[in-house]
Order: C-alpha cells, then structure tokens, then sequence
C-alpha cells in the first residue's frame, strides 16, 4: 500500500476516534435527560429528526445539480453531511474546511476552494433572506435580535455595493464572474435556499413535538430560526452548544415564553439535529472510507494472507 494511502487512513482512524470522543462529551453537555421527565410526542420528533437528515440531501443538489454538475449525488451528499456532523462535535465550524477533503479526486486546490466559499456565501444569503421575512411575520420584538439583524442587513448591502465596484473596475474578478456567476450558480442558490426551508419545517415540527400548538409553533419556528441562525454566526463550541439553547430562549422569549420552557425547547431541538446528523455523517464516512479505499484495504489483507501462506509452507 503506497504511504500516501497509509496517512490517509490512519488520519481517518484519528478523525474517527476524536469524532467519538467529542460526541459523546457534546451529547452530555446537552442535559438530554431533562426531557425524558417532559411530555413530547417521540414520532413527530423522530418525524422532526428525518425532515432534518432530508434537508442535507436537499442541501447537496446545490452541487450535483447546480454548482458541480459532474458531481455525483451520494459525494455531493457526502461533502455535506460529513462536514455538518463535524461541526456537531468540533468547535469553530471545523467542518466547513473538512469538506475539502471529501471532494472528487482530481479537483484543483483552487476548484476545492471556489466550490467551499460560493455555496457558503449561498447559506448565508439564504438565512438573511428567510430571517428578514421571519421575523416580521412571526411577530417578534425583541430589540436585541432586531438590531442585530439590521446591522447584518446593512452590511450586506454594503459588502454588495464593494463588490459591484470592483467588478466594474477588476477585470480578473469579471472573468472569474464569468466563470461561476451563470444559470448553475442561480440553480445552486434555489437549492441552497429549499434545503434551508426545510430545516424550517424540521424546527416547527420539533416544536410540535414538544407540545406547542401547529399554528402557534409556526410563529415560534419562524423567530427561533432567525435567532438561532443569526448567533450561530459565532464559530464556538462544538454544534453551538450553548450559542443555540441562548438563541432559543431568545427567539421563544422575545414571543412571551418562559425561558424554562424555552429551555427544554430547545434541547428538544438540539437533540432533533444531533440524531439526524451524527448517523447520517457517520455512515457517508464510513461509505467515503469505503470507496476511497477499500480496494487498497483489500490488496493490503490479500498480501498479509499471501504472506502468511508462504511462510506456513515454509515450515
């Protein structure tokens, strides 16, 4: 087995163990045990839980069937939920830049590079466009967020406006426009913005789940994506441990629920992301390993068996 294939599996052994480690320290942090003494409906919840899970594969038709078009849908897949399972249990949004690893053999640095930033401006855009629509709609008020989401708001159409000057003045940039600013990056963007939409409908289920009414928790879903999203902006803990419940209390506050119910709530909810993203990264790892190298895990036990018939001959 060449040496270069050796490292590769032996960092995946390390990943593996620390993805592990951190996992099982991540699910304690959580306190899940506050709500097995609460009344939740399990089946919407795990109903909650497969919504989840589906908005990843959503999530990866932005490159398969945008971005990348000769992208396979099960990499794309992989390249996605891989990376969001690592920022589950690694902190600082480590996943994001594990991605890189999963893409296509063959792919540039710079390729690698362009088709990480571009769909995460794409996220971006589209938790700034459904939390500006939401909050309104939901009836939210709390000073704290709105202001926070206007500073944002400002900013962007400032980044906007930098950017369209420099296009006009930056020839390199207008080519590389060019290249990646076309009806595939429009494609992307409309996938980028449903998978998103669909982690709206995981969250307002969730809250079902917990025992708010269905017309009630599309108002609350509706300001608990906003604050959530726009505090997990913050690269921290692992799966914004911490970051998310505080953002929970404060969309579900900011609509006069308690913050001991907004508590429970929300770890009803960061439960819901935890089941569906670590076993569904921990497969497409275990999958990824599999076709990258199962054949030279196959050569390598044929020569130790080989090896070992010799050597019984011998004696």
């Amino acid at each position: 087995m060449p040496t270069k294939t050796k490292l590769k599996l032996f960092i995946g052994i390390i990943i593996t163990a620390a993805t592990v480690y951190y996992s099982i320290g991540a699910l304690q942090s959580l306190q899940v045990s506050v709500l097995f003494n609460a009344d939740i409906n399990w089946g919407l919840a795990l109903v909650s839980v497969a919504i989840f899970a589906y908005a990843n594969y959503i999530r990866g038709l932005a490159y398969s069937r945008g971005i990348d078009r000769d992208m396979d849908r099960m990499t794309a897949l992989q390249i996605v939920g891989i990376g969001h399972a690592a920022n589950m249990v690694l902190p600082f949004h480590v996943g994001e830049g594990l991605r890189a690893a999963f893409f296509p053999r063959g792919y540039s640095a710079i390729k690698r590079t362009n088709l990480l930033i571009i769909p995460a401006f794409a996220d971006f855009a589209a938790i700034m466009i459904l939390s500006i629509c939401a909050v309104p709609f939901a009836g939210f008020k709390d000073q704290n967020l709105l202001k926070a989401l206007w500073i944002l708001t400002f900013l962007c159409i400032a980044a906007l406006i930098v950017f369209m000057i420099l296009i006009f003045f930056r020839s390199p940039l207008r080519s590389y426009l060019h290249e990646y600013l076309n009806v595939d990056t429009v494609k992307m963007m409309n996938w980028v913005l449903l998978s998103w939409i669909i982690l709206l409908v995981s969250t307002w289920i969730g809250l079902v789940a917990f025992g708010f009414p269905w017309v009630v928790s599309i108002r609350l879903s509706l300001a608990v994506f906003a604050a959530t999203n726009i505090i997990n902006f913050i690269p921290a803990t692992p799966g914004a441990i911490g970051l998310f419940e505080y953002g929970t209390i404060l969309g579900l506050g900011g609509l006069g629920i308690d913050p001991t119910t907004a508590l429970s709530a929300s770890l009803l909810l960061h439960l819901i992301q935890y089941a569906a993203l670590l076993p569904l990264g921990g497969y497409l790892y275990i999958k990824s390993l599999h076709g990258q190298y199962g054949e030279a895990l196959s050569k390598m036990w044929c020569t130790k068996d080989k090896k070992s018939m010799k050597l019984k001959r011998t004696k």
